[in-house]
């Protein structure tokens, strides 16, 4: 109910330091530590460029002000509260997984920041997806997407607005018919340029919604002995 308004999605993207989070999971693995910026192009594909705008910095006085205008006001413990209700985000993420707990833990002292208070759970790994993920049990979550050499349309099952219980990929459950039609346009442009053009529409209207935040472009690492060819890390 919390994140229906989209006012408070925005808030509370604005709250998280997408920076911090790349460079301490990325950091130790020795590349560029820089947050992921499109939902749809990564930085090593020809189309990428970064449209999150305002929803891109991270600006916890500017958080703090949207909360104030959305209704939700300093109460007891620094907990934000509104028509008697705490503002609470429950966090799902599955065991065995040590970066979505590192994830969280960053997450959840960065929301507690603007009174913002995050409710870890933490479930099997094998019901992650069945039980959580798949039925929207959750208020946040965390998992990896793959990169792939068809972005749009391999993406468009993500974003597609939701019918009833036909949710395609959309764990997000937020779309519109304005982004069905412009995935429509691109996947049926033949000119590669204006389809790319078209893909970051779309990912400027996925930001404009707060469907879900980008982190980090995880990379592929491969140690393999110099006398081998052909084999290692391709891309994504």
């Amino acid at each position: 109910e919390v994140l229906k308004d989209i006012q408070v999605r925005r808030a509370l993207a604005l709250a998280i330091d997408r920076e911090q989070i790349a460079r301490t999971l990325l950091g130790p693995l020795g590349v560029s530590a820089v947050p992921l910026n499109n939902h749809l192009f990564m930085p090593n594909q020809k189309g990428y460029q970064d449209n999150a705008g305002q929803l891109g910095t991270y600006d916890r006085e500017q958080a703090s002000t949207m909360l104030d205008t959305a209704g939700w006001k300093p109460g007891p413990a620094g907990v934000r509260m509104k028509d008697g209700k705490p503002l609470t985000i429950r966090f799902v993420i599955p065991s065995q997984v040590a970066t979505s707990l590192q994830e969280l833990q960053l997450i959840q002292a960065m929301l507690n920041a603007v009174g913002a208070k995050v409710d870890s759970q933490v479930v099997p790994t094998g019901d992650f997806f069945d039980k959580y993920v798949r039925p929207g049990n959750f208020e946040f979550t965390v998992f990896s997407w793959l990169g792939g050499v068809f972005p749009i349309s391999g993406n468009k099952s993500i974003y597609a607005k939701p019918t009833g219980d036909k949710i395609q990929q959309n764990y997000a459950r937020v779309g519109s018919d304005e982004l069905d039609a412009l995935f429509d346009r691109a996947t049926a442009e033949f000119d590669p340029d204006k389809a790319i053009a078209l893909g970051n529409e779309i990912d400027a209207m996925i930001w404009a919604e707060v469907h879900s935040l980008t982190t980090y472009q995880r990379p592929e690492i491969v140690a393999v002995t110099s006398k081998l060819a052909n084999f290692g890390a391709f891309g994504f």
